[in-house]
């Protein structure tokens, strides 16, 4: 297969992804998003962001069922993206939107919580996440938003970042 045509296949392929999407695009999923805010603060300086996604997924194993929220954000050359995983919920619960309401954490020492991990990115590198905490606040089932803080540190180069997030909307995957 020729390179021309193999491109031209490729883009194909994607126009058709793109537009099977765009049909289960739905404007009011959206509303609730007008009055999202997220920041971070490196050395006393606090630099709000643009929110990139946020999601809520659900695992199913044999054993147990808990719930993934991500959340990416960046801001010129810095990102953050924070992961929570909540659980284990018994079959019935899982599909729900809510989350716990409490502080889920994380440490690279062994046997630690890692519920809770925020990853700091610099200049496209991420930084490797020596603890972590994200502190969920509030959950708004119906609006679908979350409003919390968070905190991270890194090992190597030590950097130590904080900020808050408010009424993100995350989009629910059942």
């Amino acid at each position: 297969m020729s390179k021309h045509l193999l491109n031209t296949f490729a883009a194909i392929c994607c126009s058709v992804l793109l537009l099977s999407a765009c049909k289960e695009y739905n404007p009011s999923e959206l509303v609730n998003c007008e009055k999202a805010a997220l920041d971070v603060r490196v050395n006393d300086r606090a630099t709000s962001m643009k929110i990139l996604s946020s999601n809520l997924l659900r695992t199913e194993s044999q054993a147990q069922h808990f719930k993934l929220l991500s959340m990416e954000a960046y801001a010129d050359t810095v990102r953050v993206v924070m992961n929570i995983a909540d659980g284990p919920y018994p079959s019935a619960k899982l599909y729900s939107d809510s989350l716990q309401v409490k502080t889920y954490s994380y440490s690279r020492k062994n046997g630690s919580d890692t519920s809770g991990k925020v990853l700091l990115g610099v200049r496209g590198q991420f930084l490797v996440t020596d603890s972590a905490a994200i502190t969920i606040s509030e959950i708004d089932v119906v609006g679908r938003t979350v409003t919390g803080t968070y905190y991270v540190q890194t090992a190597n180069p030590v950097v130590k970042a904080n900020g808050a997030f408010t009424k993100v909307c995350f989009h629910s995957i059942k």
